[in-house]
């Protein structure tokens, strides 16, 4: 185990040549803290050329981000990191609170039938687009259509959303501001997933009629919202220009200042310079550079629990190395997660609890999904009773990563859980780096059968989506359960449980299950640092929720 410390320990040492600290990730004053479970209620681009001009304009607030992903605007181009910009421009269905609560938004009720198989949705009726229009009842069935129709299925990018459309039965006009939704199974998580606190644009609202006019393609080059801003500008690659909006029928959350403008800077130590130099005020951080910041005269704010590491074993049912639950089993044991979590990130901002996207806030979260302890002995008894005594037999495959935004050291962390692999299961593994897009797609279209994938994700208090999306459609471009008829029948027994009491319960039921399965398994979860500067008096990011959220709470000084 010492050789792992000293090579993980070299990372930070060689990163510090490089000019990043790896001992500012100490929580200070704005430090995470555990959010309370609740129920519910009713392409790559390159990078900018230049920073930005130091900030004059007393009214407008920068942010810095480090991926905008595809930088599309529809919830069928959706992927989590269009949340950054997304809730910017877009009102939801749903909102959500500080305490992970969903809240009315555009909806302003939301009930479920006995049978939990028909959502009845209630609209507002002083929702206007940023045009002017006002959102009616049929842009709502608009946006219901082109997120869950037959169209949908054959053009989203999203996993999700493409599990959500297979799934949906019919969707209709019920009054003249109510809905019905129905699904042909139950979806006890739909409110969450059509809400703010839920990942990526999937819960957004869309104009009927100026989307009809452009169509997809003009409405991502010029998209029009009902959210809290306006977008002015729209540079690819590089910077998002915003304008708050005076009629955001949600007085209050109109933000205090005026305009916001949104920069994609990859590096993040070009984030950290411009926050010392002024030419910034949000950025987004990770764990390295905490030091850097308060020493340039910034701080820290924290988002708890707000991603998670995860390892996914795809296309299992195949006959391919992990198709025995053994072998699934003896990798996780033989790594060691709090070398990874305690060595490599440090500092108590990224933590070894919870299974993947089951963090400790999240619904149906017990101890008992808690990462394995590190066992060398019991992993390699699994993998010789899979029939690969010490690695013998058994063929050589690669752990596939990116370099995320949100958490850093990804492809060194692959890099140390392949030398654990090696040296104690005597396996062959090699380490590839691609862009986060590209290697989706690869997984996506069944090309890493075999192999490993080990990326970030983002955290959620509802599981439920993505669970229907891994494990309960076996024709879905995420799925990982094996096609197994228990696997599947576990997912929907937990989506089955509408009554918010007994949800806790269920989920924990089937977490426990497909935990034990192990298609997929991870180090732990990350709290996101924010690094501000001292224009910001104060901000109040939301708990398990990922990239920035609540900017209506941001004070100026």
């Amino acid at each position: 185990m010492a050789s792992f410390k000293i090579i993980a320990l070299m990372v930070c040492t060689a990163l510090l040549v490089l000019a990043v600290s790896c001992g500012g990730d100490t929580p200070s004053q704005d430090s995470p803290t555990k959010a309370p479970a609740s129920s519910s209620s009713a392409q790559a681009k390159p990078a900018p050329t230049s920073a930005p001009a130091k900030v004059e304009k007393a009214q407008t607030v920068r942010v810095m981000n480090g991926t905008w992903s595809n930088e599309l605007w529809t919830p069928r181009d959706g992927v989590g990191e269009n949340a950054a910009y997304g809730r910017q421009l877009h009102a939801y269905w749903i909102s959500g609170d500080e305490n992970v609560k969903m809240q009315p938004a555009v909806l302003t009720d939301w009930k479920v039938s006995a049978d939990g198989l028909s959502w009845d949705l209630t609209i507002r009726d002083d929702v206007k687009f940023h045009n002017g229009e006002e959102f009616t009842v049929d842009d709502a069935l608009f946006t219901l259509d082109f997120d869950f129709g037959a169209e949908a299925i054959e053009k989203s990018i999203s996993p999700s959303l493409i599990a959500e459309a297979e799934d949906t039965e019919s969707y209709e006009i019920t009054g003249p501001n109510t809905l019905r939704i129905t699904h042909k199974s139950p979806k006890a998580y739909f409110p969450f997933f059509m809400s703010e606190l839920s990942f990526g644009i999937a819960g957004v609202v869309l104009p009927e009629d100026y989307l009809n006019e452009v169509g997809q393609d003009g409405y991502n080059s010029a998209p029009i919202g009902a959210g809290p801003f306006r977008l002015l500008e729209h540079k690819i690659a590089e910077h998002m220009k915003f304008e708050r909006y005076e009629d955001y029928f949600n007085a209050d959350r109109i933000p205090s200042f005026s305009n916001l403008e949104m920069y994609l800077v990859p590096e993040v130590s070009t984030r950290v310079a411009a926050l010392r130099a002024d030419q910034t005020d949000i950025i987004e951080a990770n764990l390295t550079v905490g030091d850097q910041i308060v020493d340039g005269g910034g701080r820290l704010v924290w988002a708890s629990e707000s991603s998670y590491m995860w390892m996914i074993l795809p296309n299992c049912d195949l006959d391919v190395f992990c198709n025995k639950k053994e072998v699934r089993q003896a990798l996780d044991y033989a790594i060691d997660k709090n070398l990874i979590v305690d060595e490599l990130y440090g500092g108590g901002a990224a933590t070894a609890k919870g299974w993947v996207y089951v963090t400790p806030s999240a619904l149906g979260y017990t101890p008992d999904l808690d990462p394995w302890p590190y066992d060398v002995a019991k992993a390699q008894s699994l993998l010789a009773a899979a029939g690969y005594p010490d690695g013998k037999g058994a063929p050589k495959f690669n752990i596939y990563t990116w370099n995320a935004g949100d958490l850093p050291y990804l492809p060194e962390q692959a890099q140390l859980i392949a030398d654990m692999w090696k040296k104690n299961l005597g396996l062959e593994v090699d380490v590839v780096v691609g862009e986060a897009a590209t290697t989706r797609e690869k997984w996506y279209a069944g090309e890493l059968a075999g192999h490993v994938l080990l990326r970030s994700n983002e955290a959620r208090w509802d599981g439920g989506s993505i669970t229907n999306a891994l494990y309960g459609q076996w024709e879905g471009r995420a799925h990982i359960g094996g096609k197994r008829e228990d696997t599947k029948a576990a997912a929907h027994e937990a989506m089955a449980v509408v009554d918010p009491s007994l949800r806790q319960a269920a989920f924990e039921k089937t977490f426990k299950f497909l935990f034990d399965e192990h298609y997929e398994f991870g180090s732990g979860y990350v709290n996101l640092p924010w690094g501000v500067g001292p224009r910001i008096k104060s901000w109040n990011p939301w708990p398990v929720v990922p990239y920035q959220t609540a900017m209506w709470t941001v004070e100026l000084n």
